[in-house]
């Protein structure tokens, strides 16, 4: 993977953001506010089931911003059995409906560095079909606090959930099928689809993630992904479990391998 520099283009790349929305109320005024900062084309706005003010609220800081007309708010109550991860299915349903090739994917509870406008631009240019944006948590964690460390030593290494791509890469290296059947992590299965085929880039941006999530679940099915996602050897899983202190993490690793093998 290769880091940039970001400079000041006068030509506007335009992208498409998806964003799935459930019961988020709270943290949008954060986080819309960010998107529209960008200035992209075109923002689609996924509502998963909300019970909440979330549409509301949406619709208010969109008119706030000038973007109304620029947004697409999109009602999802119907249920996805075909797909055992809910949120793989909310934003390939926002990735298909998105008119701009460049895409870029965020969550309603980050606020977006405005320096990730400069970066898109480098989409599709020497075979580059995705770049993932590197994020701060607050308030911070142990593992965010090794994360920078680590991201520190090897500014090259990492991936999040802020991430732009080609939609044309997606459609052409993701297995559909295949992404159905996993139960997390199905931002890191589109990343690798794409890396078989074309370049991938990680840059460190002062973007926040306001809710962080260090539960012992959590770390569990970060370990089982870690063997039915991204085949990671065991030695990884350890050392992984070991510097971030998530030993839940390697036996979710472990229990995912038992199951396959059975």
């Amino acid at each position: 993977m290769k880091t940039y520099t970001a400079t000041i283009t006068r030509k506007k790349t335009k992208f498409s953001v998806i964003m799935p929305i459930h019961n988020e109320e709270r943290y949008l005024y954060y986080s819309l506010p960010s998107i529209y900062k960008l200035k992209p084309d075109e923002v689609i706005l996924i509502f998963d089931r909300c019970t909440d003010n979330s549409l509301k609220v949406a619709r208010k800081i969109a008119k706030h911003f000038k973007y109304l007309d620029k947004t697409k708010f999109i009602e999802l109550n119907e249920p996805s059995p075909k797909w055992k991860f809910r949120v793989a299915y909310l934003r390939r349903y926002g990735f298909k409906l998105a008119k701009n090739n460049i895409i870029l994917n965020t969550d309603a509870d980050t606020i977006l560095d405005p320096k990730i406008r400069e970066y898109i631009k480098y989409i599709c240019k020497d075979k580059i079909a995705l770049i993932s944006f590197g994020r701060k948590t607050y308030p911070i964690t142990f593992q965010d606090f090794i994360t920078r460390i680590v991201s520190t030593i090897n500014p090259k290494m990492g991936f999040t959930g802020i991430y732009a791509f080609s939609k044309k890469a997606w459609i052409e290296t993701e297995n559909q099928e295949a992404v159905k059947k996993i139960v997390r992590a199905e931002d890191t299965h589109l990343r690798i689809s794409i890396s078989k085929k074309y370049r991938v880039a990680f840059i460190k941006t002062n973007s926040i993630h306001l809710r962080p999530n260090e539960s012992k679940n959590r770390h569990y099915i970060k370990g089982y992904t870690y063997w039915t996602v991204k085949k990671n050897p065991i030695w990884k899983a350890f050392l992984h479990s070991i510097i971030y202190l998530r030993p839940q993490l390697l036996t979710g690793y472990i229990h995912a391998r038992i199951k396959i093998k059975q």
